[in-house]
């Protein structure tokens, strides 16, 4: 696949966008990368490690997908802070900028484009499909329909249960849980102040040595927090596909399903929930969840994502070339 980078102006600077590119001239449909919440950058694992994103692209690529993603602020290319420093809102800002400078690149096809929102990406994918007619599709993969408190409760309950916790020690981390999240996310306390009377959990609840939590400002999850999840989503007036691994961990079928119905209620075959066997939440192949965990995010490409993606995306208005 051929490899591009491309410019746009955001708020903090400029934003580098990483193409990877079909053989010959164009214009080629495309597809936006939305991550999740890791201030990380572009770079892929370097081969032989086998990296999920370089295969999904790399399949898209192979079947005359244009694809592009948007580098954080602060990282390689892009200007700014640190991403570990901005918001939420600031990354929905930034990749607003990036949608805009990509559709108008010489090399896609400006009216046939999809958003492909992966984990916390999902939260972004449809205010930014919002009144763009270049977007013809989203796509969300291990994505949630609950708010984010509500999901870490939930979630939490079951990777503790898979992880051999028993009811006691459930509760009471849940409880350590619940209190935490009720100072950072509803009271907008400093995670490091959120700490007082649940210190011992300090390490499990992801809070570093500089106050960061998961590696991100307690603002940056304060915002995730008051984003809105349903209304966005009904209010699209494209094909979504909502996929879901069978080995996913870190998401649930349930919020999947609802999601699916939910648009399906509001506007009849306006999604397709899809479940993806063997799929963990970051698309490597495990036979179960239990597995996956074990693996600690290792493992191959579960082929069946690109597979699933694929095969929607025809019948979803953006067709390839020779599709």
């Amino acid at each position: 696949m051929i490899a591009r980078d491309s410019w746009a102006e955001g708020p903090a600077g400029r934003i580098r966008l990483r193409w990877t590119l079909p053989p010959g001239e164009g214009p080629f449909p495309w597809v936006m990368y939305l991550p999740g919440y890791a201030a990380g950058g572009l770079g892929f694992f370097p081969a032989p490690t086998v990296d999920p994103l370089r295969c999904l692209l790399a399949a898209l690529t192979a079947a005359g997908y244009a694809t592009v993603r948007a580098e954080k602020r602060g990282m390689g290319g892009s200007g700014g802070s640190s991403a570990a420093d901005a918001g939420f809102e600031d990354e929905h800002a930034d990749l607003r900028a990036a949608l805009a400078a990509l559709v108008e690149a010489p090399w896609v096809d400006g009216q046939r484009g999809t958003l492909l929102g992966h984990s916390i990406g999902g939260l972004h994918a449809p205010r930014l499909a919002a009144g763009v007619s270049a977007v013809r599709a989203v796509a969300l993969s291990g994505v949630g329909w609950l708010t984010w408190a509500e999901y870490l409760l939930a979630n939490q309950r079951r990777v503790l249960a898979m992880s051999g916790a028993g009811p006691v020690e459930i509760e009471a981390r849940l409880r350590a849980l619940e209190r935490f999240n009720a100072r950072v996310l509803q009271e907008g306390v400093h995670p490091a102040a959120a700490l007082a009377g649940v210190e011992a959990y300090r390490g499990w609840l992801g809070v570093d040595a500089e106050g960061r939590l998961h590696g991100r400002t307690g603002r940056y999850w304060q915002e995730v927090q008051a984003c809105p999840v349903a209304a966005p989503l009904l209010a699209l007036t494209v094909p979504v596909l909502a996929m879901w691994g069978a080995s996913d961990w870190q998401s649930q079928r349930d919020e999947h399903v609802a999601l699916a119905a939910a648009i399906n209620a509001a506007r009849p075959g306006g999604a397709r929930f899809v479940e993806i066997a063997g799929a963990d939440h970051d698309w490597r192949a495990h036979p179960t969840p239990e597995a996956s965990m074990a693996a600690r995010w290792t493992g191959d490409f579960a082929e069946g994502v690109a597979e699933a993606l694929l095969a929607w995306l025809p019948g979803a208005g953006v067709s390839a070339p020779g599709r």
